[in-house]
């Protein structure tokens, strides 16, 4: 756009070259773009049902060629090689491929998730819904078609897919109509394309990349979930700061760990009875929920692995120091869909340990993988078949008919006869 060369790496060093250039900026290229700039956006305005970048391109072309831009050192395209490549297997001998496998698997990385962003961004921004398992197969067929035609990795790029949504494209038609048209320009039209300046691609570049500034839905992010938000802003940092691969490795990384660290805090909650609805709830949230003397009804909000075992172990004990007399503590399984060797061990120590202070741990509405590995383990022959349990309130129900002689459960009955 501005007629000069940008050669640091990286968006702030590049944006610092560009500041201490501008006194080098070239009129006639600024002039050029600008004029696009202005095809396209009145266009838009104006006429907004027809093409604006294609119209605002033909016109660069038209003035590009009348005034002989290129003769004042206005960038051009210039020759552009005539007809459709040759398809051909590359031949590559093994040192070739261990010296790029590293890059293709960066390379990899960088289109399946930018593609990614870019898809999600347009599928909500028009409510559709996105396949991931059949964009990725998508974007690696097309990869191995452009390696068999001698051309470059290819993504589901953000600046085209910009331009496609200006345009007003909703279907793969608009791809095959763009693949139709850039073989019919291959084929006939290289010549005028040679007098495109280049700044006019700048221009256009520079409105779809308008479009993809979406500040409304980072406010939505704002409103919706503060870590969140702080995330996308590292990663946006991160990209800025050191490139856009290395950014998106960032944001890998700190999702891995807002993820390790909710499931290793997971919420936990004692359940209780609540009139009026069904099932059990936590008594922190309603305060008139009803426990009984003597027995605990546990949720632990996560699957139960390595990482988070102890940290189960350490609520436990804590609610039955809290809690003072408890004879029976029953988990509740429901939202525990794993459960690993580490967890298994320490469930059946705990077993063990509570059985010495005369408290008896049930399991109750567990899953079948996770009860199929506490049984392998040992875990069930731990606690005993008489507290394992297949609902909460099975469970409930037989602390008090063992504890009360059925009196009562009675009550318990007729608390939720609805259910």
């Amino acid at each position: 756009m501005f007629g000069f060369p940008i050669e640091s790496g990286g968006i702030i060093p590049r944006l610092a070259e560009f500041l201490s250039k501008l006194p080098h900026t070239h009129l006639p290229t600024l002039a050029i773009g600008a004029v696009t700039l202005a095809v396209m956006v009145g266009t838009r305005r104006f006429l907004p049902r027809l093409p604006a970048p294609l119209i605002a391109v033909v016109v660069a072309v038209a003035l590009a060629q009348a005034l002989r831009l290129d003769q004042v050192n206005v960038k051009v395209v210039g020759a552009v090689p005539a007809g459709l490549p040759a398809f051909r297997v590359p031949h590559l001998r093994m040192e070739q491929l261990n010296m790029i496998f590293g890059g293709a698997v960066a390379l990899a990385l960088v289109a399946f998730s930018s593609s990614m962003i870019t898809t999600r961004s347009f599928a909500a921004r028009h409510r559709l819904d996105v396949d991931v398992d059949r964009e990725f197969i998508a974007l690696g067929t097309c990869n191995i078609a452009a390696g068999l035609s001698q051309g470059f990795a290819v993504r589901g790029a953000d600046s085209r897919t910009a331009v496609n949504d200006m345009m007003g494209g909703k279907s793969q038609v608009s791809g095959l109509v763009a693949a139709g048209t850039m073989a019919v320009v291959l084929l006939f039209l290289t010549g005028p394309l040679r007098y495109l300046p280049v700044a006019s691609l700048g221009a256009v570049l520079i409105v779809a990349a308008m479009g993809l500034v979406d500040l409304l839905s980072l406010r939505h992010l704002w409103e919706v979930s503060r870590q969140e938000f702080a995330v996308s802003m590292v990663t946006t940092l991160g990209v800025i700061a050191v490139g856009v691969l290395q950014g998106i490795l960032v944001a890998v990384g700190i999702a891995v760990l807002l993820l390790l660290k909710r499931v290793s805090r997971p919420p936990d909650a004692v359940l209780g009875r609540v009139a009026g609805l069904k099932g059990f709830h936590s008594v922190d949230e309603y305060g008139d929920a009803v426990t009984h003397q003597g027995l605990v009804l546990y949720r632990f909000g996560s699957a139960i692995v390595f990482f988070n075992a102890s940290y189960f172990k350490k609520r436990v004990l804590e609610i039955l120091r809290v809690r003072g007399d408890i004879r029976w503590f029953i988990v509740d399984g429901s939202t525990i869909n794993l459960v690993d060797s580490t967890a298994a061990e320490m469930l059946e120590a705990l077993a063990s340990e509570l059985s010495l202070r005369g408290v008896h741990l049930g399991l109750a509405n567990f899953r079948n993988e996770a009860r199929a590995t506490l049984e392998r383990t040992g875990v069930l022959a731990q606690t005993g078949a008489d507290f394992v349990f297949p609902t909460l309130k099975s469970a409930a129900n037989a602390f008090l008919d063992r504890s009360e002689g059925g009196k009562g459960r009675n009550k318990l009955g007729k608390m939720n006869s609805h259910e």
